[in-house]
């Protein structure tokens, strides 16, 4: 989620690339996740403990970036691209559906925290996947016809606003390591027009701190290794 922008440049029109680099992380993540939970072994609670955080770190920004976009763009959408109409209303419907399958996986997330059994692991993971659907047709939808609309009537101080609300959900102790899920994937020049928008001193932070914090939450996580360049 973009850092607040340079005065300066508020008022420019936005990079609509932005969404899509936010939306990789809900790709990459929620699948992932349900596979690890469900390949979790019952009553482990160390590891339930490990992924039930990272998940509700996924689950809180999704569900924080849905609804700044109905609070924050819809509206002004509604009001400046009346042809748009239609799309903004079909984004509306697919947010209502999403937010309740996110409110079933949080119970049973909750459920599974608890109780770290071999019955809501299954449940839970499947719940997961009928998110992810529900997520990556809607996402697949918002790119393709919602972003034009944005980038023809939303300004970037307006999409730094739903940004600012995102980053402000997003627990202080967690802000690096969702700064690692977004630039995971992103390439070269996406990394630089994240880091770009951030202070100069968050920059050296991500550099000196961020980099090697993302990357043991991903072993821990993951059980795996990965990098994330720094720039």
């Amino acid at each position: 989620m973009p850092a607040t922008a340079d005065p300066a440049t508020a008022n420019e029109r936005l990079d609509p690339q932005e969404m899509v680099i936010l939306h990789r992380v809900f790709r990459r993540e929620i699948p992932l996740l349900a596979d690890l939970i469900e390949a979790a072994a019952p009553g482990d609670r160390r590891r339930t403990a490990v992924l039930a955080d990272h998940l509700d770190l996924v689950l809180g920004a999704l569900g924080e970036h849905h609804e700044g976009e109905d609070d924050l763009l819809w509206p002004k959408l509604r009001e400046r691209a009346a042809p748009g109409d239609d799309v903004v209303a079909r984004m509306t419907d697919q947010h209502e559906a999403i937010a309740g399958a996110l409110a079933t996986v949080t119970e049973l997330s909750h459920r599974w925290r608890t109780g770290a059994d071999g019955d809501t692991a299954p449940r839970l993971a499947e719940a997961l996947r009928t998110l992810d659907r529900h997520a990556a047709d809607h996402m697949d939808d918002e790119e393709k016809h919602l972003l034009p609309l944005m980038d023809d009537h939303i300004t970037r101080r307006e999409w730094t606003e739903v940004g600012e609300r995102g980053r402000r959900s997003v627990p202080k102790a967690k802000l690096l390591i969702f700064l690692g899920a977004i630039l995971e994937d992103a390439t070269a020049r996406e990394r630089r027009l994240f880091l770009s928008q951030m202070p100069a001193p968050a920059r050296l932070l991500w550099r000196t701190l961020g980099t090697r914090l993302y990357d043991r939450t991903v072993a821990r996580v993951r059980r795996s290794e990965t990098v994330v360049p720094q720039v």
